[in-house]
């Protein structure tokens, strides 16, 4: 008899709004991490108004419930991040509890430390309680593991890398790189301060005044687009930059093959999903060094990284890609080395089915 047929199911709850988060939780499916199990996806929260996001969790409550009642699930696995989204978990992870059920959290937040750091102490019982609940936690890198233990009794912390899906590994083989041509940078994310592209317009506008050019920026993401445009149009920096808003799938895919080069100037991150994407498709990387980036890039060989809000370390390292193709050519080759032994779907599964695989015998052996 295999694990699908004698183990109780799994519930994977987390967001479906656009992002980073919904991007792991259907890359995980499509790797087949929960082939081995009955699964069922709840949807906890989403874009919209305050009325539907209400609806969407309290149907995610109840479906949860009806779950545990029929004694269909033995784990759940929650994708959560800081602020309301711990407020959510909380009520989830005690129901689980109620009903004996293995609980899994799963942390993406990127302003997760600074939130908490700067909390009071009900925001932080939460916190503890969630952390301290779960049978194993789930984080992006070393940094946050090393946070969690600073604040968690929890013992069971799993470093758990993101991966992309693994579409985007086959990029790697076609990519060509041309001295030749103008450099294409690509920017990939919500477009507001926390990902930094205002600071990028501000190292263009230095760019400009400096007379630098032979590159163009592709910005891909949902957000403050008219703002944005807005700014870029006072500038004057139309020709550097193309808004294109919200890809995702094909565009997404064909946007990633045409350029050569990924921006993310972040001032706060987890592990984004779009560098690793970025790595596996052969692209370089131009990031900072917040969160678990600098253990993905972790020199110059892989990629550059500047101090979030230096506009002018930003410039520079621009100006340092398009005046040297080549090192575009180098990082890319080494980054994708990176992904290939640490953070590609196969680096992973492994990690991730065997706490999957413990927490259900342990599930079983109590049900015996």
């Amino acid at each position: 008899m295999d694990r699908k047929t004698k183990a109780k199911g799994i519930a994977i709850i987390g967001t479906k709004a656009r992002g980073g988060i919904h991007a792991v939780i259907e890359n995980h499916i499509q790797a087949g991490v929960y082939d081995n199990y009955p699964r069922y996806l709840i949807v906890s929260h989403d874009d919209g108004n305050l009325l539907k996001r209400f609806y969407v969790y309290i149907c995610a409550v109840f479906s949860l419930l009806g779950l545990l009642v029929a004694g269909k699930i033995g784990i759940c696995h929650l994708h959560g991040s800081h602020k309301g989204s711990i407020y959510r978990k909380a009520l989830l992870v005690a129901l689980c509890r109620a009903f004996h059920c293995k609980v899994i959290f799963h942390l993406h937040g990127s302003v997760f430390a600074r939130t908490y750091d700067n909390a009071g102490g009900f925001y932080k019982a939460w916190v503890r309680y969630v952390l301290n609940s779960a049978d194993s936690v789930f984080v992006l890198s070393q940094y946050w593991a090393d946070y969690v233990r600073g604040i968690s009794t929890n013992t069971d912390i799993q470093i758990i890398n993101n991966f992309p899906s693994p579409v985007y590994e086959n990029l790697f083989s076609e990519r060509r790189f041309d001295s030749q041509q103008s450099i294409k940078l690509l920017f990939l994310g919500y477009i507001g301060e926390r990902k930094g592209i205002y600071d990028l317009v501000e190292a263009v506008d230095l760019l400009k005044q400096r007379g630098v050019s032979g590159f163009t920026i592709t910005v891909g993401g949902n957000g403050e687009i008219e703002k944005l445009k807005t700014l870029i149009n006072a500038r004057q920096l139309n020709d550097y930059f193309d808004v294109v808003g919200w890809v995702t799938g094909e565009q997404k895919y064909q946007l990633m093959k045409e350029s050569d080069l990924l921006l993310l100037p972040s001032h706060n991150e987890g592990l984004p999903i779009a560098i690793l994407e970025a790595m596996s498709a052969g692209l370089a990387v131009l990031s900072t060094t917040v969160g678990g980036i600098p253990e993905a890039i972790p020199d110059e060989d892989s990629g550059l990284l500047i101090e979030p809000g230096d506009t002018t370390a930003l410039a520079n390292a621009i100006a340092r890609y398009v005046s040297s193709p080549m090192l575009i050519e180098c990082a890319a080759k080494n980054s994708r080395k990176r992904y290939d032994a640490a953070y590609s779907s196969a680096a992973n599964l492994t990690i991730i089915r065997s706490v999957l695989d413990d927490l259900s015998d342990s599930e079983l052996s109590a049900c015996r």
